[in-house]
């Protein structure tokens, strides 16, 4: 199936901010976006009606648009629904995970920690789709919808945590961890080593 442009406007806007080439507080116009893109103005529009639905951008008055920025308490309530989600997730994936699902996942952590040595920017993006990857293990597409939605909001802020060296080696450690009990099969240590690791991003992103 081919993908709309709208949906390509959204994901090339998401990527704008994940990088911070749209950073917290930056003005959005239609036009500007559309230049920026290279898009027709039509899907930009609705890219950006989609981005404010989900909390990316925030539409302070009726002619200006900003990226958002988020409360502290905003960001908390954010992790707290991401570990209770999360935790499910990590919970079902390791009852349903295959041999060949685990040597991906396991193969993934590996190439974390080639990028962990030489470029924090990859170790963030391969870190995403770590998670990713667990959510789609677990086979649970309700959830994997709710997390996904969840994560979008984070976009906002999640790579601030992952910039200190010695952030990098506990969120690797946390995975490690998370690795061996999902290879066990051990649902309920999967679960608690996931809200654990969601709750330890939440303090590495040292916002308090």
């Amino acid at each position: 199936m081919t993908e709309s442009l709208s949906n390509v406007a959204r994901r090339k806007t998401e990527e704008l901010i994940l990088q911070g080439a749209l950073a917290v507080g930056t003005k959005i116009t239609e036009r500007d976006l559309a230049e920026r893109l290279g898009m027709s103005r039509a899907p930009v529009r609705e890219a950006i009606r989609e981005l404010i639905s989900v909390g990316l951008l925030e539409q302070i008055s009726a002619r200006q648009i900003v990226v958002r920025r988020l409360e502290l308490s905003e960001i908390r309530e954010i992790f707290e629904i991401r570990e209770m989600l999360e935790a499910r997730a990590a919970s079902l994936a390791s009852i349903r995970i295959s041999n060949e699902q685990y040597n991906a996942l396991e193969e993934l952590h590996l190439k974390m920690l080639k990028a962990a040595a030489v470029s924090p920017p990859d170790y963030f993006e391969l870190n995403i789709t770590f998670h990713s990857m667990i959510h789609e293990i677990a086979n649970a597409p309700r959830l994997a919808t709710l997390i996904d939605h969840v994560m979008r909001e984070s976009l906002l802020f999640r790579s601030r945590g992952l910039v200190d060296e010695a952030n990098i080696r506990s969120s690797i450690e946390e995975h490690e961890q998370l690795l061996k009990a999902i290879r066990l099969h051990d649902a309920e240590l999967a679960s608690l080593l996931m809200g654990r690791h969601i709750q330890g991003g939440f303090r590495r992103l040292e916002l308090i």
